[in-house]
């Protein structure tokens, strides 16, 4: 038998998260499942050393390196999410469990929500799913239509409802008809939502 290779063991590894991912949590499984966590640990610690997400408690939010710089993702924010794509799995018939409010603004809480994105999206992707989770629920059937807002700040603008791609799509605000794109909408809850010509 040929030693392994670096490119075999990460392959290994990258099964064995997968299979975590992909695997219901059931009372005969738990402790099976807890050996393979605890077989990829020293794996898991080397990973996460080259990443580590840190706390900006001072503006509430999590700063996230990544190769070419830093993104930030607010507590609030994260925690919102986490609870929505929770009780989307729920409703999938899935075990989730909303993060206790004690976790936001830990590293833990943070981490249990990317754990929670990885099984949702692998979810998704076994089952050719779409998590509507990120959608703007005032939005949800006005997709290509020109709409005027007020919202929850009180700032009025209009622009075309958008979608986007991939396995939790989130609403657009596009701005013409010509455009290739725009920025996620913000501002929700809307104090107002009405179509326009």
């Amino acid at each position: 038998m040929s030693k392994a290779t670096a490119k075999d063991v990460t392959e290994l590894y990258q099964a064995a998260r997968q299979l975590l991912l992909n695997t219901e949590r059931t009372p005969f499984l738990e402790k099976s499942l807890d050996r393979v966590q605890d077989a990829l640990e020293p794996f898991e610690k080397s990973r996460r050393a080259a990443l580590d997400v840190g706390c900006n408690d001072e503006q509430a939010l999590y700063v996230i390196p990544n190769p070419s710089g830093y993104s930030c993702l607010g507590y609030d924010v994260c925690l919102q999410r986490h609870n929505a794509l929770a009780t989307w799995l729920r409703s999938e018939k899935l075990q989730a469990d909303d993060l206790p409010p004690e976790a936001r603004g830990t590293v833990r809480g943070y981490k249990a929500y990317q754990t929670l994105l990885q099984r949702a999206a692998s979810y998704c992707q076994r089952n050719k799913l779409r998590c509507p989770a990120e959608l703007t629920p005032q939005l949800i059937g006005l997709e290509g239509k020109r709409v005027e807002v007020v919202d929850r700040h009180g700032e009025r603008r209009r622009f075309i409802v958008g979608k986007s791609t991939g396995w939790q799509p989130c609403h657009l605000e596009i701005a013409r008809r010509n455009s290739s794109g725009g920025p996620a909408v913000t501002g929700a809850p809307f104090q107002s939502v009405r179509i326009v010509a």
